[in-house]
């Protein structure tokens, strides 16, 4: 009986070496009690794969899935958007790390795509960081540039006396004050490493200065502004621009 025990734990070890091999260095293996064996670790560097492990894997796992989601939807358009800015590679590497995570969520093996998933959450704020910091500065260019056009109104007499430049001079001021605020909180998210929040907040800076360089604008010049911004427009509203479609 002990002999034929030990003939079968022999078959099952070199069963479950053979899978291993089979499966690729990297790729962890399922044995037949639950748990997995990979060659990528040592078994000292190996993931913890108790059944209390498992558990709190699930719902880091749950949380990661979705948070990280978001931020590679949000990558999508706007690398699709930027091209020029040499992001698609970073988002390419951080689509693949996600798919390969999710394929381990649903064949149920949590250990690993805890591991997969925080690996790819530090890929996913690195490439969002490096977005947030060029819609940092580029809000700042668009927003100081409607500095002089207000200026410019503000001390024109004939504006004073036209009610509905005065109106315009207003909401343009406000639109102002509005774009830095936005500036400010998306450069104290940038500070927090908040980076998806800090790309909003540019986003809406963008926005308001835009308007601002639309509005102020000869009305023979409008259509050029408004070309000359076409994608950060469609950017600002999350939406991924045709370039096919780009105004000359």
């Amino acid at each position: 009986m002990k002999k034929a025990s030990l003939t079968a734990i022999l078959a099952l070890c070199l069963l479950t070496a053979l899978w291993a091999q089979d499966a690729g260095q990297d790729e962890p293996v399922r044995n037949p009690d639950g748990s997995y064996s990979t060659s990528k670790y040592n078994e000292a560097e190996r993931p913890d794969d108790s059944y209390l492990a498992k558990f709190e894997a699930l719902d880091i796992v749950d949380k990661l899935m979705k948070k990280n989601l978001e931020g590679i939807l949000l990558l999508k358009v706007i690398s699709t958007n930027f091209s020029d800015k040499g992001w698609s590679g970073d988002y390419e590497k951080c689509l693949e790390s996600y798919k390969k995570a999710a394929a381990y969520y649903y064949q149920r093996n949590m250990i690993y795509a805890r591991k997969e998933l925080e690996a790819n959450t530090k890929d996913v704020k690195a490439l969002l960081k490096k977005v947030a910091e060029e819609y940092e500065k580029d809000s700042k260019v668009i927003l100081d540039e409607c500095i002089p056009r207000i200026l410019a109104l503000h001390f024109n007499e004939r504006v004073k006396a036209d009610p509905a430049k005065s109106k315009e001079l207003v909401d343009n001021q406000i639109r102002l004050r509005i774009g830095f605020g936005q500036l400010d909180d998306g450069s104290f998210s940038n500070l927090t490493m908040n980076y998806e929040t800090a790309i909003y907040h540019f986003r809406m800076a963008k926005a308001y200065g835009i308007k601002i360089l639309e509005e102020t604008a000869k009305p023979e010049e409008r259509d050029s502004v408004k070309a000359k911004y076409q994608v950060q427009i469609a950017d600002n509203m999350n939406r991924i621009f045709d370039k096919s479609k780009i105004s000359n």
